[in-house]
């Protein structure tokens, strides 16, 4: 009963980490390692910064620190995003508050962003003295850089078909999140599927060993022949009566 137990632990546990892996797409857009930001302007600039990943698909992040762990600059700002995401299109930009330097890593299609672009979305940030006002001011500015750059088009030839239809618009941000687009649904089944077929490769593994041994009607099979001599026999009791009986007296002559 505990190896079944065992087992279907073991099963929901591979299911749940293979739908966790599918579902993994970006763990933080804003990090703020110097603890500069309150939580609720953490919450908020977080909250826009997966707004525009999931609307246009380009992740923009940005980061906050004392101390590049003793690596360059854009080493340090290349780290992190890989860390972070897994999206291949993106920015982030670092800013050293030991050394008051700005750090710059550009990704996949976010790399049509000129440099005129990113030092206007630096100005968008430096402009603002408050932390929050300026990533605020800075995500604003990217998204409107992302939107005209990132998936701009040129006009189709005469003949030609109509562009394409599913360039983003640049809507405003009501400060609310949509689902991911980055993730299709699909991977979700698939990903449990494969987590329960493992999971009952391993149980049914685990259930064969229970077959091994079997009851048996003759208890000679449990032993090998010639294994057991016996060369002497002696009956021995655990147990003795004692009777008592009381010692006569001598009756004295006269």
């Amino acid at each position: 009963m505990k190896k079944r137990i065992v087992a279907t632990v073991i099963t929901l546990f591979i299911c749940l980490s293979s739908f966790i892996s599918v579902s993994a797409y970006t763990d933080s857009h804003i990090l703020d390692a110097s603890d500069t930001l309150t939580n609720s302007e953490y919450d908020e600039l977080e909250s826009y910064a997966t707004y525009i990943e999931n609307t246009y698909g380009c992740c923009i992040m940005f980061c906050l620190t004392d101390d590049t762990d003793g690596m360059t600059g854009d080493d340090f700002a290349k780290e992190v995003y890989s860390s972070n995401t897994d999206n291949a299109d993106g920015i982030i930009i670092t800013h050293d508050l030991w050394n008051n330097s700005y750090h710059i890593y550009v990704s996949g299609n976010a790399k049509q962003i000129d440099d005129a672009d990113i030092d206007a979305m630096l100005d968008a940030y430096d402009s603002n003295e408050a932390y929050y006002g300026g990533i605020n001011d800075y995500l604003e500015k990217a998204e409107e850089i992302i939107a005209e750059t990132v998936y701009s088009y040129e006009e189709p030839a005469k003949g030609d078909e109509s562009p394409q239809d599913d360039v983003p618009s640049n809507d405003t941000y009501d400060g609310t999140t949509d689902e991911k687009g980055g993730v299709p649904l699909w991977r979700i089944p698939v990903a449990l599927g494969i987590g329960f077929i493992i999971g009952f490769l391993i149980v049914y593994g685990i259930a064969s060993k229970n077959k091994s041994v079997r009851m048996q009607k003759n208890a000679t099979v449990y032993t090998r022949p010639g294994s057991l001599v016996i060369t002497g026999s002696a009956d021995n009791f655990l147990y003795k009566n004692l009777e008592r009986r009381e010692k006569p007296k001598q009756t004295e002559k006269k």
